[in-house]
């Protein structure tokens, strides 16, 4: 008796990517969306979510996951965005510092699963760099 060669189905692992890589680009337009409609500026998600060299300068405005479309003004953010079902908050802080570069302040952005919360992780220093005190305190009564 002769074996037949049965050829394997394609294993579901690329849809999951695909389909993780468009949950992460949607959050990222969406966090986009929201920075622009606080701040009243236009954001934009970065072309290949902050795919491009790491090391050059000229990069610098195609690190993290998003980014001005308006090319006069300048982020003092560096933004990741983050909407997975399990926590990494220790390598998404160690990504947003390595790639974030110098003169701005890093930023974890992420989505509590099956919730409507997000969430900021910023290191202290950079807290009291771009939070100003009349945003901190006030006097009673006012």
């Amino acid at each position: 008796m002769k074996l037949k060669k049965v050829e394997k189905p394609a294993t579901d692992k690329t849809k999951q990517g695909k389909r993780a890589k468009n949950k992460g680009s949607s959050y990222e337009r969406t966090l986009a969306k929201m920075f622009g409609n606080r701040y009243g500026i236009e954001l934009k998600r970065t072309p290949q979510s902050g795919g491009f060299s790491k090391k050059s300068e000229k990069a610098d405005d195609f690190r993290g996951d998003i980014t001005l479309v308006d090319k006069d003004l300048e982020l003092k953010v560096h933004i990741e965005a983050k909407n997975q079902k399990t926590w990494k908050l220790k390598e998404w802080i160690t990504q947003a510092e390595n790639d974030c570069p110098d003169g701005r302040v890093p930023v974890v952005v992420f989505h509590q699963h099956n919730t409507s919360r997000d969430y900021v992780c910023i290191p202290l220093s950079g807290f009291f760099e771009i939070v100003p005190k009349d945003n901190i305190v006030q006097k009673k009564g006012v």
